[in-house]
């Protein structure tokens, strides 16, 4: 009893010191960048005291204008003023690399400068991030004030720039070490940190304009061109450039936050003087009207009305609510879902961003012409580059998400659209009689005296999410507290209205026939064939029998009902469901088409006359008769012994449970995979990322002896009667500098625990997609030669890329017995509509267009067997076979 009461309590202190050993380590590989931050930290409080003891008036603390640095002698100074020399303006400069204004600062650097400096040091090591901080630091300031002196060249229009306080940031120390470091970094990791802190910097040059910015940016390229120098060529520099539908997602979102935060940045920033700043004023509260603008173009002066005009925030709580925080909140929301693949996100940031243009284009355009001398007027005050820089930053995000707009495939179902947008009309509707029944009566309530007229003219100004409908007609504004409130909670009602719509139509996207899926994931635990687990995965519809105890998965196109795999819940409705299935599609007009079924699935439809072709062959493992002697096994033992000689691990285990470097890793490989494939990444009995997220699916990884994820396959359960008997290969995937072996070394490995396990029936390596088709022996050559043709056309088209030829070979290598599969098809004259289907599930992203220019070059004599033919098995030994055959790398199902 002693023991057990000690033993919980062992247990506790073990684990606090493994993570005190994990903190330990932790610290030592990052000792630069805890020291330079603590010491930041330190230097910055010390600082405050000294300012607060000497008391220090704040306006001669730290920074310079920008006039005294680099236009002294175009600025005179006030009379009885006396300028600071150019040493001294210089030196409170540079105690802004140091010093920041405020606690709140304090804090945000402290945490970037952390997290760059980690970044940078485990990549450079601490003598290169030292020298890469300095080199880039000096030199950053130095162009930067040369950038601002450039600027200074358009004093006609911008001599107000010269006026800008300007200050450094401790960012700009550290962030030329952090791009030096990309060169350094895995591929992925290189476009991350490039994509994110670019677009950060530039963000906050365009949007804000601080001279400080331009140092700190161009500290980042020299840092950048330092690291470059230091590491040379990249290898994979020359990659084609075509990111994965995950990653490409995850970036649009960035750049969509981005857009999203850039009016708040504006309006928050103490500077307004960037080449973006007329967009985040255009998309943020502000008083400007027609009268203003009028009044300032009839001036016949140099100052341009469109890069300063307008710049005054709107003070009322719920203007601001309404003109800033909700649209901000609103495309935060789109931001995520484009993030997430939300196809109805992807189509609202493309309603929003181009709303920005029209509204663009309306104000530089066609309003000046009602203006005094018309557009000629306007154009000299700046109308043609402020319409650029407000419309080209939404309309170029537009086009890439119409570009990408095929990564997006978490629909959302058309009845839940449809109600929201009943909703969206009943919140516009209410308010807006709401609005006009309280004006019209209580016109005092306003000046000048609401009409109804007047009214409806203003009401649309109260939906936009900027202040720029109040540019184009008569202001009215709100004289007492109950119209003010009414006027606010018009546009804020509806767009708190439109947020919980978009929410709920995001959030049914995620949900998308989820209680389909649930009972569909319930009924693959009772029962199914090998790769049965596909049809839980995103993309499938689902038809239940009506017992409710198996479940068919299809889709849908082209008129033809392809299914993924056969039924899958309780075998003894598995015959009568192909023919309730059957009779389902003939209801809906769809052909019912079975894709990648077994023989006893394929001899009862043959039974009724339908067409069978053999679309490939499933390799079958018994663990408990695995072994590796004879010389036959001569690869996989080589396998074996070199990741033994080289500490290389396999760990099993899932992808949620895996620690976080190691999923990061994972998805590192993934898109490096998808990189260097010409074709998009396919989809349909292939699984991805996105699969790997299910708790149920398995991951067996292999990693070197400096934790390094060298090569990673996924596996699929599948169950009788909740039980697991078998698993199956989804995908391989390795590191382009992996070993040679480490595929076999995986799938080895992974037949050896099942064996020693003893528990489960069979471990399938799947089926190589359209690899070694036959037609049937028994069938007449006439109804399968055409599909045949189709599918080896469509199986020529992927194998430069996928090498599933190549793959069917490497798997045989495990010597597994082959069980083949089977398309099956009623009616052979929708053969074509056939070929398109199934193009279409394995490359969604493909054009119909660009499929049926395929089909039709397809020549009549040829035929898939004399195409398989024509290439050779891989029969080399490791280390002399093309490394693609020997280790492939793409998805096994």
């Amino acid at each position: 009893m002693e023991t057990m009461q000690q033993g919980p309590n062992m247990m506790e202190k073990s684990a606090r010191a493994v993570l005190a050993q994990d903190a330990i380590r932790w610290m030592k590989r990052h000792v630069l960048a805890l020291t330079f931050t603590l010491v930041l930290v330190a230097v910055n409080l010390f600082s405050w005291l000294i300012i607060w003891f000497l008391g220090i008036p704040r306006s001669t603390r730290m920074g310079t204008p920008l006039a005294d640095l680099i236009a002294r002698q175009h600025l005179a100074p006030p009379p009885g003023s006396h300028a600071p020399g150019l040493p001294l303006q210089f030196a409170r400069l540079l105690i802004t690399l140091f010093i920041t204004s405020n606690p709140g600062q304090l804090i945000v650097d402290s945490l970037l400068v952390l997290v760059v400096l980690c970044i940078a040091e485990t990549r450079l090591g601490r003598r290169r991030t030292i020298m890469a901080s300095l080199i880039s630091a000096v030199g950053g300031a130095v162009v930067g004030l040369l950038i601002c002196a450039g600027i200074n060249a358009l004093e006609d229009h911008w001599s107000w720039f010269l006026r800008i306080p300007m200050t450094l940031n401790p960012i700009a120390l550290v962030i030329g070490a952090l791009m030096a470091s990309i060169p350094f970094s895995d591929f992925l990791w290189r476009r991350r940190i490039g994509l994110i802190g670019y677009t950060a910097l530039i963000l906050l040059v365009l949007y804000t304009g601080n001279p400080g910015v331009y140092c700190t940016l161009a500290a980042a390229l020299i840092g950048h061109l330092v690291g470059h120098i230091w590491h040379g060529p990249v290898k994979d520099a020359d990659l084609p450039g075509k990111s994965g539908a995950y990653e490409t997602r995850h970036l649009l979102g960035a750049i969509s936050t981005v857009l999203a935060l850039g009016p708040l940045v504006t309006v928050s920033s103490k500077v307004r003087a960037g080449f973006f700043t007329p967009l985040g004023m255009f998309l943020s509260p502000n008083h400007a009207t027609s009268t203003s603008l009028a009044r300032c173009l009839s001036r016949d002066n140099q100052a341009s009305c469109y890069a300063q005009y307008g710049f005054t925030p709107n003070h009322t709580i719920g203007g601001a609510l309404l003109t800033l925080l909700m649209p901000t909140l609103v495309m935060l929301a789109i931001s995520w879902g484009i993030y997430h693949g939300r196809r109805v996100a992807a189509a609202a940031s493309l309603a929003l961003n181009g709303l920005t243009v029209v509204l663009a284009l309306l104000y530089y355009l066609v309003f000046p012409m009602t203006i005094g001398d018309g557009l000629p007027q306007a154009i000299r005050h700046g109308a043609v580059p402020s319409l650029l820089v407000i419309a080209l930053p939404p309309l170029v995000f537009c086009l890439f998400i119409i570009r990408n707009m095929h990564v997006f495939l978490v629909r959302t179902i058309p009845s839940r659209i449809r109600t929201g947008w009943v909703a969206i009309l009943v919140g516009f509707v209410t308010t807006a009689v709401g609005y006009i029944a309280f004006a019209t009566a209580s016109p005092w309530s306003f000046r000048p005296r609401a009409t109804l007229n007047t009214v409806m003219s203003e009401l649309p100004e109260l939906y936009l999410p900027n202040g720029i409908a109040g540019r184009f007609r008569p202001f009215m504004v709100p004289r007492t507290l109950t119209s003010l409130v009414v006027s606010d909670a018009v546009g804020f009602i509806f767009w708190m209205v439109f947020l919980v719509v978009l929410l709920a139509w995001m959030r049914s996207s995620v949900i998308q026939n989820e209680s389909e899926r649930l009972r569909a994931g319930a009924l693959v635990q009772t029962g199914g064939e090998s790769m049965s687990f596909m049809t839980t995965w995103e993309g499938n519809n689902y038809w239940f029998s009506p017992t409710g105890r198996s479940a068919i998965a299809y889709r849908v196109m082209h008129g033809i009902a392809l299914t993924t795999t056969g039924p899958f819940g309780d075998p003894d409705e598995f015959m009568t469901d192909l023919d309730d299935f059957s009779r389902y599609c003939s209801e809906h007009s769809w052909s019912p088409v079975f894709y990648s079924v077994h023989k006893p699935q394929r001899d009862q439809l043959a039974l009724r006359g339908w067409s069978t072709l053999k679309v490939g062959s499933e390799m079958v493992v018994t663990p408990s008769l695995w072994q590796t002697r004879g010389k036959k096994w001569q690869d996989i033992r080589t396998a074996i012994n070199k990741a033994k000689r080289d500490n290389i691990t396999d760990v099993l285990t899932t992808f949620n449970d895996a620690p976080w470097d190691v999923q990061s890793q994972i998805v590192d490989i993934s898109e490096q995979w998808a990189e260097l494939k010409a074709l998009p990444e396919m989809k349909f009995t292939l699984g991805g990322l996105d699969e790997l997220r299910d708790s149920r699916m398995a991951i067996l990884y292999a990693i070197d002896a400096e934790g390094t994820v060298l090569g990673v396959t996924s596996w699929m359960p599948t169950y009788r009667q909740g039980q697991i008997i078998g698993w199956t290969l989804d995908f391989m995937r390795h590191r382009t500098d992996s070993p040679n072996g480490i595929m076999e070394f995986l799938i080895a490995r992974m037949a050896e625990r099942l064996r020693d396990q003893g528990t489960v029936e069979f471990m399938s390596l799947s089926a190589a997609p359209l690899a070694g088709m036959d037609p049937d022996q028994d069938e007449a050559p006439g109804n399968t030669e055409f599909l045949q043709h189709v599918l080896g056309m469509v199986a020529d088209l992927m194998e430069p890329a996928y090498g599933f030829h190549s793959l069917f070979f490497f798997k045989k290598k495990f010597q597994p017995a082959e069980h083949p599969v089977y398309i099956c098809y009623p009616d052979p004259a929708q053969l074509a509509q056939i070929g398109l289907s199934v193009l279409q599930a394995y490359l969604p992203d493909l054009k119909a267009s660009q499929a049926l220019d395929a089909l039709k070059s397809i020549m009549p004599s040829s035929s898939s067997k004399e195409r398989a033919g024509s290439r050779e098995p891989d029969t080399g030994q490791p280390g002399e076979t093309d490394r693609e055959n020997d280790q492939p790398d793409h998805p096994a199902a």
